[in-house]
């Protein structure tokens, strides 16, 4: 199956899917499922991994399809996948060593007894017919992989991935990584370097966290879960991206989720100004769909605050059947009046709170709607 894939990685794509998805399953061994694993990744995957971290390295981009044919021998669009299939073979890895048993505590005088024992019926065997290996002797005697070292080149997958989606321009080695965990990339996965993992300067710290919050910014729902989950990794706080989680709910008109995200962050007045331009886009719809129009000092006031968030609020739009269509705002009056409520208790000085009581006394002054009582 998956020579058959090394052969024409293109044409027979599902091969490796297939592989990483039968493995656990179907190899109940721990010892024998990481050999089986190890022998595909030396073999066949780690060399196409390695390749695509070092075009991306070198000019900080996607790559070109006809780089990635001439390269890995698969066309570019397939580059997200096959990472998504490497993070699977590493999290198999990782897996089998920990569930692998301690080795059994035998005596020693009965392992001279068994090898003994053993020994003139192997030297006549290997005398009669050459000795041949099977797949899973070569499997077993497969050395165990360093876990720590199979999750650094796992958090690399990750990132790699997340860059890929959502199309940053940027050098993962030089920015997410110190110099020693650069060099602890692409040994032997048995290999014990130094690695750093979490344990980065500052510098660093700041580089991975300005990454993170890109893609939270640029990326849809799955990535911000996939960066927050590499934020808890990295040991960075979760707070900014479950708020870029909860922003982008509201902008989306999908006020549940972002309320019940929204709870879960440390309120500060940066998420308070956030908060308020997405509510000032929203009464620039509703003053559309309402057909009314502001003042000039209130037009100009709620355009400067809105800026681009006046072109992306939306209402909240869902497949037939779906409940949250029901548990979310239909008409921009509600939306604002539901954003409104929401956002007001996120201020945590006077000066943040100002828009809030601004766009309030507006709402009330042009439609009717409020939510805090003057």
């Amino acid at each position: 199956m998956i020579t058959r894939w090394f052969r024409e990685k293109d044409q027979n794509f599902s091969n490796i899917s297939e592989c990483t998805s039968l493995l656990p399953k179907s190899v109940v061994d721990p010892r024998l499922r990481h050999g089986i694993a190890r022998l595909i990744w030396d073999k066949f995957v780690g060399a196409a991994f390695q390749s695509i971290v070092q075009m991306v390295e070198k000019t900080g981009r996607r790559p070109k399809d006809r780089e990635c044919r001439k390269e890995i021998g698969m066309r570019e669009v397939r580059l997200e996948e096959f990472l998504v299939e490497c993070e699977k073979f590493l999290d198999i890895f990782m897996i089998s060593v920990r569930d692998i048993p301690a080795p059994m505590d035998f005596k020693q005088d009965l392992l001279i007894e068994m090898a003994y024992s053993s020994f003139s019926s192997h030297l006549q065997q290997s005398k009669i017919s050459p000795r041949q290996d099977q797949l899973w002797m070569l499997a077993v005697r497969q050395p165990l992989v360093n876990f720590h070292l199979v999750l650094h080149h796992q958090h690399l997958a990750l990132a790699l991935r997340l860059q890929l989606t959502t199309g940053l321009k940027f050098h993962p080695l030089r920015n997410l990584f110190c110099v020693t965990g650069n060099r602890a990339f692409f040994a032997p996965l048995d290999s014990h370097p130094l690695i750093p993992l979490d344990r980065v300067d500052d510098a660093t710290m700041e580089k991975r966290h300005a990454f993170l919050i890109k893609i939270a910014e640029q990326g849809g729902m799955e990535e911000r879960r996939l960066a927050r989950n590499l934020e808890m990794e990295w040991k960075l706080t979760v707070n900014e991206i479950s708020f870029m989680q909860a922003l982008a709910s509201f902008r989306h008109g999908n006020d549940q989720q972002g309320k019940l995200e929204l709870a879960s962050c440390v309120r500060d007045d940066r998420s308070a100004v956030a908060l308020a331009r997405v509510l000032a886009g929203r009464l620039i719809q509703l003053a559309t769909e309402a057909n009314k129009r502001f003042s000039t000092a209130h037009s100009q006031y709620l355009c400067a605050l809105a800026g681009e968030e006046a072109a992306r609020v939306e209402l909240y739009e869902g497949a037939e059947g779906d409940p949250l269509i029901e548990s979310n705002p239909k008409t921009w009056q509600e939306a604002v009046s539901s954003l409104g409520k929401a956002g007001n208790s996120v201020p945590q000085s006077a000066q943040a709170a100002i828009p809030f009581v601004r766009m309030n006394d507006i709402a009330k002054l042009y439609f009717g709607a409020q939510w805090v009582n003057n």
